[in-house]
């Protein structure tokens, strides 16, 4: 049992080789829930009972029974913290600390679009928080997560107004992916994908493949959070090599989630889908709630689906590729992948 997520015993240990290899390459976070990156170090202030003993899903055999109870779990500790846009931009200094000490460049975070049912704080103040808490030379942008059923209250207030919030970089269909998709929702993504956000959505995980087809056609999204269960229909798969639709993968999300067909890391679905040319990422999603790193994601790939340091180095330069990142510094990135390539022949 680990006792905090920063200093486990993780199943995926690494030699110094593979180690200093994965820290060596300039990597991206483009599927990061910053809520699900509750800091430890906050919690314990709050609430110390959370963390000690250390929370059952910290144990690496751990494999959460439904998306309901990861969801009670999420709301349990999460919200303990994130209360304010002040709370956000501490956490934010820290979850973001953490990814620049993997050597992460860039950063795709999201935030719950509910939270304005009991914060004071706009959407603006939110997202500037967390942005002003990245370190510096680290690029980040802020989406805002919106549920299938969340268009109520102060949320749909927040919800109809966000496609004017300057710093926001697009929205991200969140939760249970069995809810229906209401009128309102690709509505919703046009309007702020006419104001130049860019959308994404979460499916593919527990919904089957057909429902990640639903989203590119009836959300026109390029990019998928998750879309592992594209397996399951070629026709899809070799559509998103075509139209060049990207999944950000989470892995050891989709093990310790018990995702249909994904028991254990060997049987994991990116290695059929990175080999058929899909475009995936890679990504810790929730890292407090399935105590893993990034750098673990992608020990994960390399002793337990065979990938190769090459192919490593093809996914990291995936993340960049799809990034909204345009400038000189994602251009060195790039390039200083190219070098370490060159050095592994």
């Amino acid at each position: 049992m680990r006792n905090d997520y920063t200093d486990f015993i993780m199943p995926y240990q690494a030699d110094s080789e593979l180690r200093d290899f994965v820290q060596s390459l300039p990597k991206t976070e483009t599927h990061l829930h910053i809520e699900g990156a509750c800091p430890v170090e906050m919690l314990r202030r709050v609430d110390p009972s959370k963390v000690s003993p250390p929370p059952p899903f910290w144990a690496d055999d751990y494999r959460y029974d439904s998306f309901d109870t990861f969801m009670k779990m999420f709301r349990s500790y999460a919200g303990e913290v994130f209360t304010s846009a002040e709370k956000y931009y501490e956490a934010a200094q820290i979850i973001l600390g953490k990814c620049h000490e993997q050597n992460v460049r860039y950063v795709e975070t999201s935030f719950h679009s509910g939270i304005f049912e009991y914060i004071e704080d706009d959407g603006p103040t939110v997202i500037r928080a967390i942005k002003e808490g990245a370190p510096k030379g680290m690029e980040v942008r802020v989406f805002m997560g919106i549920g299938h059923d969340a268009y109520v209250g102060l949320t749909k207030e927040a919800i109809d107004d966000c496609h004017n919030w300057e710093e926001l970089a697009g929205v991200d269909l969140h939760g249970p992916e069995d809810l229906p998709i209401e009128d309102w929702t690709p509505e919703i993504w046009a309007r702020t994908r006419a104001a130049g956000k860019f959308n994404k959505a979460h499916a593919g995980e527990f919904m089957g493949s057909d429902f990640v087809e639903r989203m590119i056609d009836e959300l026109k999204v390029s990019r998928i959070e998750h879309g592992v269960r594209s397996v399951e229909d070629p026709a899809l798969v070799a559509r998103l090599v075509r139209e060049k639709v990207g999944l950000d993968v989470c892995p050891i999300s989709n093990v310790k989630l018990a995702v249909k067909g994904i028991p254990e890391m060997s049987a994991h679905p990116i290695r059929e889908l990175f080999d058929a040319g899909v475009i995936v990422t890679l990504n810790s999603d929730d890292p407090f709630f399935f105590g893993n790193t990034l750098s673990e994601e992608y020990y994960a790939l390399y002793q337990d689906l065979n990938f190769t340091k090459t192919e490593l180095l093809q996914i990291a330069r995936n993340g960049f590729n799809v990034s909204l990142w345009d400038s000189p510094e994602k251009d060195a990135c790039l390039a200083q992948l190219d070098a370490i390539e060159s050095n592994l022949k």
